[in-house]
């Protein structure tokens, strides 16, 4: 299973939503449609669950606005994507995480971010954790950096590969097929 945030599940609903800044060319993602219908077409063909995590969706659906209840639709009829909840495994995980960073002298677990966003960020990260995610698909350093701390690959936007040449001609006779 893998789990995504709120830029991840916008891009996955949006393919046309403004691209994020690549840090090492300080350019939006060359290709990001492209990319992202790569990871999903990969993920289906793995046979790889989606997680989203609750307040992934909450904060997803606060920027949706009126088009909530559109998304919400999209989003119950995606077979691979299960919403899941902070639930109470969640939370015994989330008293393990900030126990830990406690013990070790630092409550926010090595990021300067506000609290209010640390403990969002951890409860995303230890909803993941509980369901058994091995990678989460974020651009949010918070997330890459607590998910790390508990055995999650973190996979940032502008790490997702690119299609093959041949895979390209395949997206391209697609996009004709629908206009």
């Amino acid at each position: 299973m893998v789990g995504i945030d709120s830029t991840f599940l916008g891009l996955m609903l949006h393919p046309k939503a403004r691209a994020p800044i690549d840090p090492k060319t300080k350019k939006p993602i060359d290709r990001l449609p492209d990319r992202i219908e790569k990871l999903l077409q990969d993920l289906d063909a793995d046979g790889e669950r989606i997680i989203l995590p609750t307040p992934v969706l909450s904060e997803f659906l606060i920027l949706a606005g009126k088009d909530g209840p559109d998304y919400l639709a999209k989003i119950a009829a995606l077979k691979t994507l299960m919403v899941k909840p902070f639930d109470e495994m969640a939370a015994v995980e989330l008293a393990a995480i900030e126990t830990a960073d406690r013990a070790a002298g630092d409550k926010r677990g090595g990021v300067a971010s506000p609290w209010n966003k640390v403990k969002f960020d951890r409860q995303i990260v230890a909803i993941s954790k509980v369901q058994g995610v091995s990678k989460i698909y974020s651009d949010d350093g918070d997330v890459s950096k607590f998910a790390r701390k508990v055995g999650i690959e973190p996979v940032a936007s502008w790490e997702l590969a690119l299609p093959s040449a041949k895979q390209v001609e395949l997206f391209d006779k697609e996009e004709e097929q629908k206009e």
